[in-house]
């Protein structure tokens, strides 16, 4: 990239409009553009880009984004800037997944993920999703109707339900006996790549302990005791700290229960259509 002399004024580069961030005295600390939704920041001489991918090629992310959409929308993004995308480090990634399905009737089955309770994600002050927040990344379910209706004032023809991944540290990607070796934007593009991080993305939900359809009318007093401990994540919580051997009896008991008497036609409903729709952009 160029070198280019600190200026205290806007300036065009590259066909785009660069504004200068300045500090308390007055000089420039970087500079930063937009390219459509695309945040473009430049500091000395490293250039970040963030922001939806999808939404910069097709100006949503509730529609369908392939494999060779994917590819194209990085071609054209390589054609517009001054050096060569595919070389770019990535430093972080999301993935998301849309549906047609009722999104509170998924949400009211998510218990926790790895312990952790879900924070209510909020428009317009009433909740509309729910998410995860871990070390590494986020995890994330959301009424995309509802988002799109409030924030573009869109109104989809249907009730759609979005699961995204955030993964806030790359690192995630790359260690462990399942990486999948995320280092520069090309690795992105590769097909076996994208087909691991479409594996990482629905096992995340998988991994979700969601809310057992359970008849209590066909249980015990004792069954239903154990049922209310498993939905209260504190109570479970402590048990797990204070008590570690009734933890696993107690653990292994509603294992077994939900196994018998789990309807998990809804859930497996869900993850049908998740599955179906991440084939969908693998194979076009």
């Amino acid at each position: 990239m160029e070198v280019m002399e600190e200026i205290k004024i806007p300036f065009i580069w590259s066909g785009l409009l660069w504004k200068p961030r300045l500090n308390k005295f007055g000089f420039p600390t970087g500079y930063y553009s937009e390219l459509n939704n695309l945040n473009i920041k430049l500091r000395g001489s490293e250039l970040t880009i963030t922001n939806s991918l999808q939404k910069f090629y097709m100006e949503n992310n509730y529609d369908s984004f392939t494999y060779s959409q994917v590819v194209e929308a990085f071609e054209c993004l390589n054609n517009l800037l001054p050096f060569n995308i595919y070389a770019a480090t990535v430093k972080k990634v999301a993935m998301g997944v849309v549906i047609q399905e009722d999104p509170n009737q998924i949400l009211n089955t998510w218990l926790s993920f790895i312990n952790k309770k879900p924070f209510p994600m909020l428009s317009r002050n009433k909740p509309y999703g729910l998410k995860y927040f871990l070390t590494d990344y986020a995890i994330k379910g959301y009424n995309k109707t509802t988002e799109v209706k409030d924030h573009n004032n869109i109104k989809l023809s249907g009730e759609f339900f979005r699961f995204e991944v955030e993964v806030k540290r790359i690192n995630n990607l790359n260690n462990g006996k399942d990486k999948i070796g995320i280092h520069t934007v090309q690795d992105l593009i590769d097909p076996i790549k994208y087909q691991k991080l479409a594996n990482y993305l629905i096992d995340k939900y998988h991994k979700i302990a969601k809310k057992p359809f359970i008849n209590l009318n066909n249980t015990t007093i004792k069954e239903k005791k154990l049922i209310a401990v498993f939905k209260d994540i504190e109570v479970l919580n402590s048990i797990k700290k204070n008590h570690p051997n009734s933890y696993k009896k107690y653990r292994q008991e509603y294992k077994c229960l939900t196994n018998k008497l789990d309807d998990s036609t809804f859930q497996n409903q869900v993850i049908n259509k998740l599955n179906q729709q991440i084939q969908f952009s693998i194979n076009n």
